[in-house]
């Protein structure tokens, strides 16, 4: 698989809208930003019966690491000083595909479209991320963050490179 062949199938499953849509649901607050603790965090991937590996070295939480069609796929939650930051990506004998949900969200609506831009000037900036206000959001956007990638992972499950 190469990274267009990745971004025709995250557009097969709407990923650019439902991405956009989630950005929306937790819209990014300097003021009413909530980072939650380790453990917080933790408990909320368990909620979802999803079992992050944690690395301290930038505080990111790598989930739903399987092996698919060759490739080794994996999800990262990074808790970044700015907010939370999405990314999906696999390493194979080619090298790396994917990238941050924000990036992936408008490269593939880009490869559908080449006329299509999103600007900060006229509509929705580029490359939005999600937030969360509180530890209930903080935890709900974890949740939808899961599905979010599982429905991925069953796209790349249900069309094999």
């Amino acid at each position: 698989m190469t990274q267009p062949d990745f971004l025709r199938l995250l557009l097969s499953i709407d990923f650019p809208m439902k991405y956009w849509a989630l950005c929306d649901r937790y819209p990014r607050n300097p003021q009413a930003s909530y980072r939650g603790q380790k453990t917080e965090v933790l408990s909320a991937f368990q909620e979802v019966d999803a079992n992050p590996r944690y690395d301290s070295r930038d505080r990111s939480y790598e989930v739903e690491a399987e092996v698919i069609s060759g490739l080794e796929w994996s999800a990262l939650f990074v808790m970044q000083r700015s907010g939370p930051e999405l990314m999906m990506s696999a390493v194979g004998s080619s090298g790396t595909i994917g990238s941050n949900f924000a990036v992936l969200a408008y490269d593939a609506k880009v490869l559908e479209d080449p006329t299509f831009s999103r600007s900060p000037f006229s509509g929705p900036v580029p490359y939005p991320r999600p937030d969360a206000a509180s530890p209930e959001a903080l935890r709900s956007l974890i949740r939808d963050f899961i599905v979010l990638v599982r429905e991925i992972k069953a796209a790349l499950q249900a069309h094999p490179a």
